[in-house]
């Protein structure tokens, strides 16, 4: 997808009613209590201010002029953004992106609405409102990811601050952004009631913009509108805290152009809850649960130009559903630390698709989905001596099922071809179970006073997603792959198996810092699409696209790379930041490449600070991806590189103002994850 310059400009008031709870601390509920509001103004006026070590990497979002948080992936080591539109960006970690990367908000996840991703999970969080991504380096710890073989990435939103003392403040935060390419703007506010105890918090952003301009013309359709709202209650005694939040998400007609249809709306109401208490001198106990609905219309007509043809209008109603749970303690024995815990993930999905110019025509897509994730994981570590140790073990069952199918409305050849995938799918066993166990050691010594290296192994499994086993008709629901193809699922997957390795260093020196990682991922029994073996779904792929359908299948895979963050400070004013990263992503049993896999790229910044302004210069570059997918048609894209400039001025104790162009020189390049846009004419 080609992008032109965007300049944006951002103004952001912390408002202070009274003494208590200024600012916008940590949105976690063991945050602690407030600093003086010039030292959090300090805290957050670096854009895209970043935290790396060898086990975890954080951005600051809620700093970051960005309109989809998942955006600000791509200042983390390793991290990266599949964009199927201006809101749906999946999270990519080192070459693995979708159901393979755990994603989660406050340490809660999200059970999404559509088939092919349009409310990936980052979307569930407005940048303006979110306080940070924090993604866990390396391989994740058991308790971090339930049923995925990527890394672990978890939002964090800024519901503000506790007091000081027993009496009660008002705190909050009013911010305003614009951005002229696609004349987009953003509003958000805070506004937070608290004393030492006890803290309310109410956030909310809105979003608007139309379709973006590009040096090869207008993406249409590219346009968005977005709320986000958050209503939350926190108490903490000091040996023990609570969260309890409801919260909505409203998309209205908003644009997916690497999809086949755009969204026409998105509504989701979400509920959850946090405790933990100090139990015992050396045992803390923990719980959370979340729920949330989803209500999620599509269709590929309203927003961007229609078909030739009504009989070709599409419109697809999906819905998602689901409650999460997690139980844990963790304690001390001796000088080790144990952590024991389950959790629960229970979903339900539904896609009708029909034609609102035809009665008669519907295809039942994905019809009454169960998917239950029940785990138990238990988790030893200990440091002594320079050194620490982590070894954990989780066991994992997945449980799923679907009902029959139906359909009207298709005619002749394609009606034929329909019924026998219908009448084989409604035959087969679709009640499918997978019992997975993973396993992880991580080790890290301290080599030197300045020199720390680290050790990661693990094993680890993913069951089949829902679309992966009951896709029965050749479409595209495919989870966000957007590289065009018609899919048909297979109740006869295995689950994914990676067998992963993960090198690194922490070396600190005075005011510079450097912090690599190099892996190697051996996937077995990896989910990919081949050329189907069924007439009947190749007929019909055929008719719809020109091209055969592809079938959901295990192959093997292996993905290797490396990353790394680098900081240094000249002095008090000056700070250079630096971050690379390659992955390389090949099939084992055939000579071809994986799909949609960023290609080597960097970033170098240079910031300098004065006591009320900085500015911060940015070069991004990436180079050229050949190694393409050829079951999926990819294409190759070439290389770039852009320049970007951002500046803010305090306006006073509590007001900034900034000032950013993206792609300043107003090159033309093509996103390599960005996909292709499959809108018509």
């Amino acid at each position: 997808m080609y992008v032109r310059r965007r300049a944006a400009c951002s103004l952001v008031t912390l408002l202070a009613v009274s003494g208590h709870a200024l600012g916008a601390e940590s949105s976690e509920i063991d945050s602690g209590k407030d600093q003086q509001i010039t030292e959090k103004i300090d805290e957050i006026v670096v854009e895209g201010s970043r935290e790396i070590t060898s086990r975890s990497a954080t951005v600051a979002v809620e700093s970051t002029l960005v309109m989809d948080t998942a955006s600000a992936l791509k200042q983390l080591p390793g991290g990266d953004v599949n964009r199927n539109g201006r809101l749906s960006g999946i999270a990519q970690y080192r070459g693995l992106y979708g159901d393979r990367v755990g994603v989660s908000i406050d340490g809660i996840g999200v059970i999404g609405g559509g088939p092919n991703a349009m409310d990936a999970p980052l979307s569930y969080v407005s940048p303006m409102i979110t306080e940070a991504l924090v993604l866990e380096r390396g391989i994740p710890g058991v308790a971090s990811t339930p049923d995925a073989i990527g890394g672990s990435i978890d939002a964090h939103i800024a519901r503000g601050s506790f007091g000081d003392d027993a009496a009660f403040g008002l705190a909050g935060m009013a911010g305003a952004r614009y951005f002229d390419n696609g004349d987009a703007t953003t509003a958000a506010g805070r506004l937070t009631l608290a004393n030492r105890s006890h803290r309310i918090s109410v956030v909310g952003q809105a979003d608007r913009a139309d379709d973006q301009e590009t040096p090869a013309g207008t993406i249409i359709p590219s346009r968005l509108s977005r709320d986000r709202y958050d209503l939350s209650y926190a108490y903490d005694d000091g040996t023990g805290e609570l969260l309890v939040y409801a919260g909505g998400l409203e998309t209205r007609d908003t644009g997916t152009p690497a999809l086949a249809m755009d969204i026409r709306y998105i509504d989701t109401m979400l509920y959850g809850f946090k405790a933990e208490r100090q139990v015992s001198p050396r045992w803390r106990l923990s719980a959370s649960a979340g729920y949330n609905d989803v209500d999620h219309v599509m269709d590929n007509f309203s927003l961007r130009p229609p078909p030739p043809t009504p009989m070709a209008y599409r419109q697809n109603r999906t819905g998602g559903s689901g409650t999460l749970l997690t139980l844990a303690a963790e304690g001390r024995y001796r000088d080790t630390t144990i952590s024991l815990g389950v959790d629960g993930r229970f979903a339900s999905h539904d896609s009708l698709i029909t034609n609102p110019d035809n009665a008669n025509f519907f295809i039942e897509n994905f019809n009454d989905i169960e998917r239950d994730v029940v785990a138990v994981y238990l988790a030893a570590g200990q440091e002594k001596n320079g050194t620490s140790w982590e070894f954990g073990l989780r066991q994992v069952r997945v449980d799923s099922d679907a009902d029959a199918v139906a359909f009207s409305g298709l005619m002749g050849g394609m009606g034929d071809a329909a019924r026998l995938l219908a009448d084989a799918f409604n035959a087969a066993e679709r009640r499918q179970s997978f019992s997975n166990l993973d396993a992880i050691f991580k080790f890290e010594a301290q080599l030197a006073s300045d020199l720390a290296a680290t050790v990661d192994l693990g094993s680890r499994a993913r069951a089949p997603s829902y679309q992966e086993l009951y896709l029965w008709l050749p479409l595209q629901a495919t989870g966000g792959l957007a590289d065009g193809r018609n899919y048909v699922g297979n109740l006869g997957l295995e689950a994914e198996r990676s067998r992963e390795i993960v090198l690194g260093i922490d070396w600190s020196a005075g005011s510079a810092a450097l912090s690599p990682q190099v892996y190697y991922r051996r996937i077995d029994d990896y989910i990919q699409g081949v050329p189907a073996d069924s007439m009947p779904a190749d007929m019909l792929a055929g008719m719809m696209s020109g091209n055969g359908a592809l079938r959901f299948d295990n192959v093997d895979a292996e993905i290797y790379g490396f990353d790394l963050a680098l900081s240094y400070a000249l002095g008090s004013r000056v700070r250079i930041d630096a971050a690379a990263g390659y992955a390389r992503g090949k099939r084992r049993d055939v000579a071809d490449n994986l799909y949609r896999i960023a290609p080597l790229n960097g970033s170098l910044a240079v910031t300098y600070m004065a006591s009320a302004f900085l500015v911060r210069t940015e070069l991004v570059a990436y180079a050229a991806q050949e190694d393409v997918s050829r079951y999926n048609d990819e294409i190759p894209t070439p290389g770039y590189g852009i320049l970007n400039l951002h500046g803010s001025w305090q306006l006073g104790p509590a007001t900034r103002l900034e000032l950013a162009a993206e792609n300043l020189f107003d090159r033309g390049y093509q996103d390599h994850l960005a996909g292709v846009n499959r809108v018509r004419d």
